[in-house]
């Protein structure tokens, strides 16, 4: 039966390309000789044969086991499934936290009388590599060593510690996010937010998360577009100790140069700045100014080693080459030449009006779309997104 349905397909398929290539082609059709029938007919018998005795012996040898290979074998088992976590706080399996007021010491080895490695401070969490009865061997940071189990936390117990006396973080997930005054798509929008930005949590409500912004400036976001993490803190080593120390007592000098350098002059209280007295380019402004990031944001101060608040921040950086600028944000937009917000080159300054109509904030641009600036008193001096919420001005100071 086989045979002869193949057999008849053949035909077809054969009479089909014989009339499609008389029609394609002219000068094929011209010289093509038809040959016999007979001479057709006996071709595809004898193919037909040929295609039979394959087709059979295909169907042969996939059904017949290898004598080799056990039928044992040839069946899967089912992949295991891990079990679904059943803990509370799923991100603190195989961690710990320190529970201290200030910081536990990491010590080399499993005694009290080994040499410390490294600091847990509180609020900080790590790996647990290895839990003993006594002693727990860990990992933090770039700290690898031993902490007494007296002093800190496991699992769920972290979770709940941290849930207590932690900050936590919200990080955009989506390519612009409105920020909303109240909790509610109808509430106005104050302003909007990038991708990958992130911002201290205030407060959590029923589908929606408080979060910080800037100096007082902050609104409710959705929480389909945020991703909410604790604020944590890792282990601290003792050449990360000595070297941040060494950088405060840097910093400490530097103050004190800055501060009789300002003392020594007089701060302008009119709208225009004094661009006679550079002493230095656009790069050295920008590279001067992110020496201070990670210092503290300070309502009202000016030192950018102790605390400062935007405008301070702005005006002691200026300072420091010879530029003076007026104390609040607000003024320092008439401190130059204005230009457009997109117009911007590092050393510029960016102003904000925080989802009001009165300029609230001020930053310096430091090129590539990104600013540093004193943001909040949590985050202290940093670097942003320069259009994390849309800019209000733009002043150029340096020519």
């Amino acid at each position: 039966m086989i045979p002869k349905i193949f057999r008849n397909t053949v035909l077809i398929a054969a009479g089909a390309a014989m009339v499609v290539s008389c029609n394609v082609n002219t000068k094929a059709a011209e010289s093509y000789k038809p040959t016999s029938v007979a001479g057709i007919d006996a071709a595809i018998d004898e193919y037909v044969a040929s295609m039979s005795d394959t087709t059979e012996t295909v169907a042969a040898d996939t059904s017949t086991e290898s004598p080799d290979i056990p039928t044992e074998a040839l069946q899967t088992e089912p992949e295991a499934v891990a079990p679904e976590s059943t803990a509370r706080y799923p991100q603190f399996e195989n961690r710990l936290m320190a529970n201290v007021t200030d910081y536990m010491n990491i010590r080399a080895e499993a005694d009290e009388n080994s040499e410390a490695v490294g600091k847990l401070p509180q609020g900080a969490v790590a790996d647990v590599l290895e839990q003993g009865e006594t002693w727990t061997k860990i990992q933090s940071g770039t700290v690898t060593g031993y902490v007494k189990n007296e002093f800190v936390l496991f699992g769920d117990d972290a979770g709940d510690y941290a849930e207590e006396h932690c900050d936590k973080i919200a990080t955009v997930n989506t390519t612009t996010l409105k920020v909303r005054e109240e909790a509610s798509v109808d509430s106005t929008c104050l302003t909007m937010i990038p991708e990958g930005e992130s911002y201290e949590v205030l407060e959590t409500t029923d589908g929606w998360t408080k979060v910080l912004i800037a100096d007082d400036f902050s609104g409710y976001v959705s929480n389909e577009f945020i991703d909410i993490e604790f604020d944590l803190g890792t282990a601290i080593s003792k050449e990360e100790e000595e070297a941040e120390r060494a950088r405060q007592e840097a910093q400490a000098q530097q103050a004190q140069a800055q501060a009789a350098q300002q003392s020594s002059q007089q701060q302008a209280q009119v709208p225009a700045v004094d661009t006679g007295t550079v002493s230095g380019t656009r790069q050295d402004v920008v590279n001067y100014a992110l020496q201070f990031v990670g210092n503290p944001y300070v309502y009202g101060g000016t030192s950018l080693t102790n605390g400062t608040d935007c405008s301070g921040f702005t005006m002691s950086v200026f300072a420091h080459f010879g530029y003076s600028l007026n104390r609040s944000s607000r003024d320092q937009i008439y401190n130059g030449t204005n230009i457009g917000i997109y117009e911007v080159q590092p050393g510029d300054l960016l102003f904000y009006n925080n989802g009001g109509s009165t300029i609230q904030h001020v930053a310096l641009y430091i090129g590539n779309n990104q600013i540093v600036h004193a943001s909040t008193e949590k985050t202290g001096i940093i670097v942003s997104n320069a259009y994390y919420q849309t800019p209000c001005g733009a002043t150029r100071i340096l020519p």
